[in-house]
């Protein structure tokens, strides 16, 4: 009987979101994940490098951690580009200490494991290159490793199957009025992957939160399945929900790790990758021409969407809507797995 499972790899800047997205994608019983890439982004490529790691053992799994590039392709070599943009408060103090959006440790043992030798875009050029069957490919960090393996190898884009990226906003940025933070972080990546020919699925912001915007109430349910998975997470979305309230409420105040009621968050990686174990909890997704700005100013690392009509072949899939209650459902199952 052939194996029905899928191949993929999960290249991410792993954090809070991507920790939910990849425990998602390691207990789907559809997908096999070949190989983890670490790249910059949320965190350190090592502080993410080391959050795979403990994933992977959390689960008890074998499968190779490969660690990426460190910083985006060009963007550092400016240091005035981001001085005329609004960007938004990614850390602050808090008793004395440095408070980021993102813990840098998941806070789970790695037991022992180290990544691999091998750099993570030499990981994905040689295994794209060498398979005979496609691919597919998760991308919820900036897309430097897809990029810069796109530039060395770029007939691998074809051996993808599906390339789904966390990336973009419709109508709205995060990081900048227009840009969201993976595509901000490397625009010039963001901007490469688009014109590689790959097969691709952009989960942008909107979606996002129309599928994947978690409630105390939410997180609630999730930790009431009982699993060592399912209190994992919970406790990790409480902690995020406080930590996005600390740096973007005016006068939050409430003391670690008391949450609101009244305040949620959304698990932006989980919505982009619940679509490679699930296509159904897309409800909108439309063929479109798309670009990212990489010019440097105030729409640095914005998605575009050409609508006009004039380019009659679209080079990506955008999701516009997803089904909120399946799209929980779904992680709720896969939770109650271990």
């Amino acid at each position: 009987m052939p194996d029905l499972k899928r191949k993929m790899i999960v290249d991410c800047d792993t954090g809070t979101d991507d920790a939910v997205a990849l425990l998602g994608l390691l207990l789907a019983d559809n997908i096999d994940v070949i190989g983890i890439t670490s790249v910059h982004g949320n965190l350190t490529v090592e502080e993410a490098t080391a959050n795979n790691l403990s994933l992977v053992h959390f689960l008890g799994l074998d499968i190779p951690v490969y660690q990426g590039c460190p910083h985006s392709l060009t963007a550092g070599l400016f240091p005035g580009r981001t001085s005329n943009t609004l960007c938004q408060t990614t850390r602050k103090e808090f008793d004395g200490k440095p408070l980021r959006i993102h813990e840098p440790s998941l806070g789970l043992p790695t037991g022992g494991r180290t990544a691999e030798k091998e750099h993570a875009v030499s990981y994905l050029v040689r295994t794209l290159r060498e398979a005979e069957e496609p691919i597919d490919v998760c991308a919820t960090g900036p897309l430097t490793n897809i990029a810069a393996a796109f530039l060395l190898a770029p007939e691998i884009a074809q051996k993808i199957g599906t390339l789904y990226i966390m990336g973009g906003g419709i109508h709205i940025g995060n990081r900048t009025p227009v840009a969201e933070a993976n595509f901000v972080d490397d625009a010039e990546a963001a901007a490469k992957v688009m014109l590689s020919g790959a097969n691709l699925m952009i989960g942008p912001i909107e979606a996002n939160e129309a599928g994947a915007t978690y409630t105390p109430e939410d997180i609630a349910t999730i930790e009431a399945l009982g699993t060592k998975s399912a209190a994992f997470v919970g406790a990790l979305l409480r902690r995020f929900i406080w930590r996005c309230d600390y740096l973007w409420k005016p006068g939050f105040s409430l003391a670690p790790y008391e949450i609101d009621p009244d305040s949620s968050c959304c698990v932006h990686d989980w919505a982009a990758v619940a679509p490679a174990i699930d296509p159904t909890v897309v409800t909108d997704a439309r063929a479109e021409v798309c670009r990212v700005d990489c010019s440097g100013g105030m729409a640095d690392g914005q998605l575009i969407i050409d609508r006009r009509g004039y380019f009659t072949a679209p080079n990506a899939t955008v999701v516009y809507d997803m089904d909120e209650k399946r799209c929980k459902q779904l992680l709720l199952e896969l939770l109650a797995k271990y």
